[in-house]
C-alpha cells in the first residue's frame, strides 16, 4: 500500500504522529467496549502518548506505561479475532504503540498501527455487512468496506499533510499546533468508529459480556 511505503520516506518524528492518529481514531473501539475503569486507564495511555512529543511526559514514565500495558493487556488476551476481547486489546495496543514508536521510530512498527486498525475495522465491516467474502485473483485490488476505507483515506490524508509541510515545518516536527490540528482531524472518523462499534457489539451480543 502506498501509504505504508510513504512511512519509510517521511521524517522519523512524524511516524509517531501517524501512530497517534491511528490510536485516536481507534479509541472509539476501546471507549465503547471496555469497562469504565479500563477506559480511564486507556485514556491515560492515549493522553500520555499525545503529550510525549511535547516533552510533557518523561521517558521513564513512558516506559512504565508500556510495561503496565504488557502486564495488564494479558487480561484481554483472546485468540479469536472475532471476539470482544480481541478488539479491546488491539485498540489499546494502538495507543501503546504510539508511545513505542515515539521512543523508537521504526517505519515497520508505525505501519503496524495502520494495519491493526484496518484489521479491526475490516472485521467490523464484515459483521455489519459492509463487505463480502470474495476470491481475489493475483494482481487484483481487494474491495474494502466503508469503515476500512474511511481509515485508509485518513491515513493517506496524514501522509499528504506531512508532504505538504515546508522545510521549516518539517524541521519543527510535532509542534503543539500540529498535534492539536491532527487530533481534531481524527474526531469525525473516531466518532464514526464509535457508533459502528456499538452496532457491532449489539449484533454480536457483546453488550452482556
Amino acid at each position: 500500500m502506498e501509504t505504508y511505503s510513504a512511512l519509510h520516506e517521511i521524517p522519523d518524528i512524524f511516524l509517531a504522529g501517524f501512530c497517534l492518529s491511528c490510536a485516536e481514531r481507534g479509541s472509539g473501539v476501546f471507549s465503547t467496549l471496555a469497562d469504565e475503569s479500563d477506559a480511564e486507564w486507556f485514556s491515560y495511555i492515549l493522553d500520555s502518548a499525545w503529550k510525549a512529543p511535547l516533552g510533557e511526559v518523561g521517558e521513564d514514565e513512558l516506559l512504565e506505561i508500556l510495561e503496565e500495558f504488557e502486564a495488564r493487556g494479558e487480561s484481554f488476551e483472546d485468540a479469536d479475532p472475532g471476539t470482544k476481547g480481541f478488539s479491546i486489546l488491539q485498540s489499546v495496543m494502538l495507543a501503546a504503540n504510539a508511545i513505542a514508536v515515539f521512543l523508537n521510530p521504526i517505519p515497520s512498527r508505525a505501519e503496524m498501527s495502520g494495519q491493526t486498525l484496518e484489521t479491526i475495522l475490516g472485521s467490523f465491516d464484515f459483521k455489519l455487512g459492509g463487505s463480502g467474502i470474495a476470491m481475489i485473483e493475483a494482481g487484483e485490488e481487494e474491495e474494502v468496506g466503508r469503515l476500512q476505507q474511511l481509515e485508509q483515506d485518513a491515513q493517506k490524508a496524514f501522509v499528504a499533510s506531512v508532504r505538504n509541510l515546508n522545510s521549516d515545518q518539517l524541521e519543527a516536527g510535532l509542534t503543539r499546533a500540529f498535534l492539536e490540528d491532527l487530533r481534531g482531524s481524527c474526531a469525525p472518523v473516531r466518532d464514526e468508529i464509535r457508533m459502528a462499534t456499538a452496532s457491532v457489539a449489539e449484533l454480536a451480543g457483546w453488550d452482556g459480556e
